[in-house]
């Protein structure tokens, strides 16, 4: 703790994973100094950055089931490969804002009955206190609803949500990172459905890949690729396209080949940030998905340390964390942007 000193002001600058605690002088600070004082009386001016970081972590067993009996002495953590000292650990029981982002492109009625339902059951299923927004993409990426913590709300922008027929993925998901959460504190989550298919953006996946990592919002993806990769077997423009890939390359997997990369690629994104992505088999399996997202929400652990390096304005700062008992796999947030600087978007 700082020590309390006649005539010295403490301000103390709050964000969600840098705490900067400064000490002045009182002429420094704008004050009088007090009548008669001596200046042998008059405390130094000095300053200390004090960067608090805070990471999300999740433990799967061999089965997949989340770790329950998780301890903080058991993670051994490191920023840009120098070890950090483990401040606290625990479940973070703070309220959570989270962007829904659907997928409306070509959407079929019964499905997007389906997709609206999970929606808003996941909704139901946080607290009271958690806040929401809706971002939808077909022909564009739109914002549907700002943030709410009414239910109803989200309810009734969720029964509104209209198809359409191409996809702006990249456009949702830079909307939902660089608009979204820009001067927002605490625990944040983009839920995002999504097939991987993208043919409308006006901003590359590297980009909108950024504007989450830098918004220091968990992105859990609900991925429909495997329901999308049946239908798109017997499409006569893919079959042409498999054609021609086989004739290039003496291989006929085409398909698969295309949704293993996206898949990867958005796999690698979700868990970069501490999130995860997940692939219901059907469309009946999305609830499930999205149950398995909201209970991983309300059940969060965290690592907390004191960063040790120099911070200098829009460095990206790599983590490491490594669990010391068996497991089947561990995933958090591993990194993030000191004061980033607005993005740079290609101009397409």
């Amino acid at each position: 703790m700082l020590a309390k000193s006649p005539g010295l002001r403490v301000l103390v600058a709050i964000s969600l994973y840098a705490f900067t605690w400064v000490r002045l002088d009182p002429v420094a600070a704008g004050q009088q100094a007090p009548s008669g004082a001596r200046a042998s009386q008059e405390a130094p001016t000095f300053s200390v950055a004090v960067n608090l970081v805070k990471i999300p972590v999740s433990v799967f067993d061999q089965n997949g089931a989340p770790a329950s009996d998780l301890n903080g002495g058991d993670f051994v953590l490191y920023e840009d490969g120098i070890p950090q000292q483990i401040r606290s650990f625990g479940i973070d029981r703070n309220p959570v804002s989270a962007v829904l982002v659907l997928d409306a492109s070509a959407t079929v009625e019964q499905e997007s009955k389906k997709i609206r339902q999970a929606a808003h059951d996941f909704v139901a299923a946080l607290s009271r206190e958690d806040r929401f927004s809706v971002i939808s993409f077909s022909d564009s990426a739109t914002l549907l609803l700002d943030w709410t913590d009414d239910e109803r709300r989200v309810q009734k922008t969720l029964r509104n949500l209209e198809p359409g027929i191409r996809t702006a993925l990249y456009d949702a998901m830079f909307m939902a990172g660089e608009n979204q959460f820009r001067g927002l504190d605490g625990r944040k989550a983009i839920v995002l459905l999504t097939d991987t298919l993208n043919n409308q953006s006006r901003v590359t996946f590297s980009e909108a890949a950024q504007a989450i990592i830098q918004s220091q919002a968990s992105l859990y993806v609900v991925s429909k690729t495997i329901m999308v990769r049946k239908a798109a077997k017997t499409q006569r423009r893919v079959l042409w396209l498999n054609s021609i890939y086989k004739r290039l390359t003496g291989d006929e997997n085409y398909v698969d080949e295309f949704f293993e990369k996206k898949e990867k690629e958005m796999t690698e994104l979700a868990e970069k940030t501490g999130g995860r992505c997940l692939f219901p088999p059907d469309y009946n399996a999305i609830g499930n998905a999205y149950s398995q997202i909201a209970t991983e929400l309300k059940n969060q652990h965290f690592l907390t340390y004191v960063s040790n390096q120099a911070m200098s304005p829009d460095s990206y700062h790599k983590i490491t964390v490594e669990y010391l008992r068996p497991a089947g796999k561990l995933i958090y947030r591993q990194g993030y942007y000191y004061q980033p600087k607005p993005i740079r978007r290609s101009r397409r």
